[in-house]
């Protein structure tokens, strides 16, 4: 057989088989079964979404039906201690006539300030639970369990309200699982009212883990709750009850429908949606409803297959009536197909011998002038140059792979010292931050970062450092950490220019390769809205003001960091007001370049800005990327690009 020989097709395979097709029939056979499946289909969804929305609502009565009158009970209990001044042995016959009364309660404590109740003692809270000898009582309190700092008696005094707690273990009181209703109780003192103590009622959460598990949903489907903050109450994965949140599934699985999901829930949203399960991995659909006792959400997911299982077993009745009337042309074109694709048989054998490495392998001789024998030939030719070209591919593919592999594996470790998970803290909202960075190489030498200094202060910093690829990348690693490192060891002050100072030091010391990097290091005051700031030689961040013009913000502009010990970096002073903005960045964003070699530049980015208006930091980020993008309009990325976006919402924005 010669090689590189184009033999002329005549009557192909094509030909052939099309005149014993009748595709008239199929077509309008195979439209009545999927209008039929369809509209089955459509009116099976809008019923099950009815369903679903009365099972979940019928879940949420029965839970609060025992939930609901415990913060009656609480406040009951709350109004005697103010108004009748109850003796020692009147407050444990109290929790014992509330715990008689009410079968949903574990256990009642009434928690004093320290003093207040009896001037020799710290700690006065007289407990009562139950056990399965009868009523139990107790006195919480010591050095081992200091119930003042828990979140159980400090949120509702802080707050003077009536508080529903996270779930958690009670190891000084009823040494099990549950949540408790707490209020505080006040007393008069020089006419105002003091907080003399906190009422609680424990409830354990084992009926309501066991109601919520065991409610039917088809085969597969099943239900959950989540608190207000989103972590999960019960679900059917183990390990995941108590452990995680809904917000943390999302990140690790990358899922951002379920973050909007647990978003929408945790403010009280009820929706039947679309949606994937984590734990079986089917599609399926998701009804949630709110808990109004106590803030939680009950989620109910139906799985997609199960729901339409009647559908599809229409449609395959349907489709067995109508491919009953084929089944006879079926047998006579396979018949004739047998003959026709004989030679492809022949030829696929010959085929996995080739693909198992066989490249000497006997192919078939061509027989006719149809696809199969150019197929044939085809394949002859491709035989003939895998043989060669192999052989030259296998020594370049081993070094490329292995030089590929590694690099991946140092951007993988670089990307993962990053902070990813955003919103960084879901229970501070002070502030609304999104960060992002794009390597211009595997690895690069850009890098931020953020993490709170002491419970008021949010420090936030972005960095470049000289130079591009695994030099900059190692450099980039150890500042990073020594920043962070010094930054947590200098608490008191907050001080971002001491924190560049010490940190350059260590920079510089022993810095043969004569690297450095520029930082950009603010501290931001989450109850004033104060920023004290510091910048090595970086790009001076946007300013946005609520309802003002982007600007960038001043900067001293001091040496860069890691050059020379002994730098004395200042700390300048701003404020920012709620709905203001500041956006960080390194010079990959202000020099990119587009093919005519243009540089996007400070005055693109101030004018993309004042576009921002109300955008979230993840938005900002995301549209200020793509602007870049366009901008470049294809030309090769020549530096990394890294962004930080930070919204200040105010000192109350955390409350709400």
């Amino acid at each position: 057989m010669r090689r590189g020989v184009v033999r002329k097709l005549t009557h192909g395979l094509a030909f052939r088989l099309a005149a014993l097709v009748l595709p008239a029939t199929g077509l309008v056979l195979v439209s009545i079964v999927a209008a039929t499946y369809f509209l089955t289909r459509e009116a099976l969804l809008q019923n099950a979404e009815t369903n679903a929305k009365n099972l979940a609502q019928a879940l949420v009565n029965r839970i609060e039906s025992v939930l609901a009158p415990i913060p009656r009970v609480v406040r009951g209990v709350a109004y005697d201690l103010e108004d009748e001044h109850l003796s020692d042995a009147g407050i444990r016959l109290r929790q014992r006539r509330v715990l008689a009364d009410n079968d949903a309660i574990y256990g009642m404590a009434v928690a004093f300030e320290p003093h207040a109740r009896h001037a020799e003692q710290i700690y006065f809270a007289p407990y009562i639970f139950r056990t399965p000898l009868g009523p139990k009582a107790t006195n919480l309190g010591g050095p081992n369990y200091r119930y003042h700092g828990m979140d159980w008696y400090q949120i509702p005094r802080e707050l003077d309200q009536t508080v529903w707690s996270e779930p958690y273990y009670d190891e000084g009181g009823g040494n099990s699982l549950m949540t408790t209703c707490s209020m505080p109780f006040h007393h008069l003192q020089n006419g105002k009212r003091m907080v003399e103590g906190v009422v609680t009622a424990d409830v354990s959460l084992e009926w309501l883990t066991r109601l919520v598990a065991g409610t039917s949903v088809l085969d597969t489907g099943y239900a959950y709750l989540i608190t207000r903050n989103g972590t999960y109450v019960t679900h059917p994965t183990p390990g995941v009850a108590f452990h995680e949140t809904i917000f943390s599934r999302a990140e690790e699985n990358g899922d951002t429908d379920l973050r909007r999901i647990g978003q929408d829930m945790i403010r009280g949203g009820s929706r039947f949606v679309p949606t994937t399960s984590l734990h079986t991995g089917k599609p399926g659909f998701l009804v949630y409803t709110p808990l109004p006792s106590t803030g939680w959400s009950l989620g109910v997911f139906y799985p997609r297959d199960e729901l339409l299982a009647e559908v599809h077993r229409q449609a395959l009745v349907s489709a067995g009536i109508g491919g009953g009337a084929f089944l006879a042309l079926a047998v006579l074109v396979a018949f004739i197909a047998r003959g026709i694709t004989q030679p492809l048989r022949r030829l696929t054998i010959a085929a996995r011998e080739v693909a198992g490495g066989n490249l000497e392998a006997p192919l078939p001789a061509p027989l006719g002038h149809d696809e199969v024998a150019e197929l044939a030939f085809s394949f002859g030719n491709m035989q003939a140059s895998l043989r060669d070209y192999i052989r030259d591919l296998t020594t370049a593919t081993a070094n490329r792979e292995r030089m590929e592999s590694e690099l991946r594996i140092a951007h993988d470790i670089q990307m993962g010292i990053l902070p990813k998970i955003f919103p960084p803290f879901p229970n501070r909202r002070e502030i609304d931050l999104f960060a992002r960075l794009t390597p211009a190489r595997e690895v690069g030498g850009d890098f931020y970062d953020f993490f709170l200094i002491g419970p008021d202060h949010f420090c936030f910093l972005v960095g470049d450092v000289s130079g591009k690829g695994v030099p900059a990348a190692f450099y980039m690693a150890v500042a990073k950490t020594l920043i962070k490192a010094v930054a947590e060891s200098t608490r008191s002050g907050a001080d971002p220019g001491r924190i560049l100072s010490r940190a350059n030091d260590d920079l510089a010391l022993d810095n043969d390769s004569c690297m450095f990097v520029t930082i950009f290091c603010g501290v931001l005051d989450m109850n004033t809205g104060e920023v004290r700031y510091a910048c090595a030689g970086h790009n001076p961040p946007v300013l946005l003001r609520a309802g003002g013009a982007p600007a960038l913000l001043p900067t001293r502009q001091e040496p860069v960091a890691g050059a020379l010990e002994g730098v004395s970096y200042s700390t300048d002073t701003m404020s920012l007001a709620p709905g203001d903005w500041l956006l960080l960045y390194t010079d990959g964003v202000t020099e990119a370049m587009n093919p005519a070699q243009d540089l996007y530049g400070e005055r693109r980015l101030l004018e993309q800005s004042a576009g921002f208006g109300d955008a979230d930091a993840q938005s900002i980020c995301d549209r200020l990327s793509e602007d870049v993008r366009v901008f470049a309009a294809g030309a090769e990325q020549s530096d990394d690009i890294t962004l930080l976006a930070m919204r200040f919402r105010g000192p109350g924005a955390n409350a709400g």
